[in-house]
């Protein structure tokens, strides 16, 4: 692989700015750059061949703000990791976004790494993106030419790939907050406690309703290619009481959502091991809180 030396580097004074530069030259390889907590990384090792870059940091702020209109939480493209596990509002509605950004690097990388910036770089490892699956997020694109909105689950449809075009920024998350009552789970499974790359990654929620659940996802990270719902085991679920028997029907269910991948920071067999336990303690109501706020 090419080692780059030399970087071409824009910054736009504004969001229209950036995106008349992406429509400009995004087909030229000119691609936006915000916290650059994966990208420096792959410049001071030599791995990356990209050198053309808008710099987005003059824009951010028209892209970060964490908000609801009373029926869907709005999260800006450059909200960072910091701002997820800070916002109140996300504590009440959907913790699980917090307790996925807590889990990004240290707090040092926390305060730069972005919403934006961890959904495109489409890693199968990123801690946030089993979350936007669990939640049924969808992604919001803006162009020099207008915004269109895409469900998460179809942004991501193969490794390190997504459908994002050249002109686009990816300028926000948006997903529904969970009803009072639902039940949720973030588990992330590494070598260490901190500053590792996950082995297993783990958002799940439910909602019990007269002992039966409703509305159950479950949604995976670094078990497959891509961050991935386990269809399967969510219908062995659904509807089923919340108890030990439909716990052990879907993690059953599991091996026939996933081929787990086999690598240098796990084998398969224990991913799949680990995420069998999960969901069968998460589908039993041994693990998970309770949201008890909208």
């Amino acid at each position: 692989m090419p080692v780059v030396s030399h970087h071409e580097i824009v910054t736009p004074a504004s969001l229209a700015g950036a995106l008349d530069l992406l429509a400009e030259r995004g087909a030229d390889g000119w691609h936006p750059l915000a916290g650059g907590t994966d990208v420096l990384v792959d410049v001071n090792h030599g791995r990356e061949t990209r050198s053309r870059w808008i710099d987005l940091s003059r824009a951010a702020s028209e892209i970060a703000a964490i908000e609801t209109d009373g029926d869907r939480i709005r999260i800006g493209g450059a909200a960072t990791m910091t701002d997820l596990r800070r916002s109140a509002l996300l504590r009440r509605a959907c913790p699980i976004v917090g307790q996925a950004a807590s889990t990004v690097g240290a707090v040092q990388i926390q305060n730069r790494a972005t919403v934006a910036g961890n959904i495109v770089n489409a890693s199968p490892a990123g801690d946030t993106l089993p979350g936007w699956l669990a939640l049924d997020a969808e992604i919001e694109l803006a162009s020099a030419s207008g915004t269109r909105t895409v469900p998460y689950r179809d942004f991501t449809p193969a490794y390190r790939t997504t459908v994002r075009r050249p002109d686009e920024l990816l300028t926000a998350v948006l997903f529904h907050p969970l009803p009072p009552g639902s039940r949720v789970l973030f588990r992330k499974v590494g070598t260490r406690a901190a500053q590792a790359i996950s082995k297993i990654v783990l958002a799940a929620v439910g909602r019990p309703a007269d002992g039966r659940w409703a509305d159950i996802r479950l949604a995976f990270g670094s078990l497959a290619a891509v961050p991935a719902r386990a269809d399967s085991a969510e219908r062995a679920a659904q509807d089923a009481p919340v108890a030990r028997e439909t716990g052990e029907r879907a993690a059953d269910a599991l091996p026939r959502d996933f081929t787990p991948i086999d690598d240098v920071r796990s084998t398969a067999d224990y991913r799949m091991r680990v995420a069998r336990n999960l969901v069968r303690e998460f589908v039993a109501g041994t693990l998970g809180e309770v949201v008890t706020e909208r």
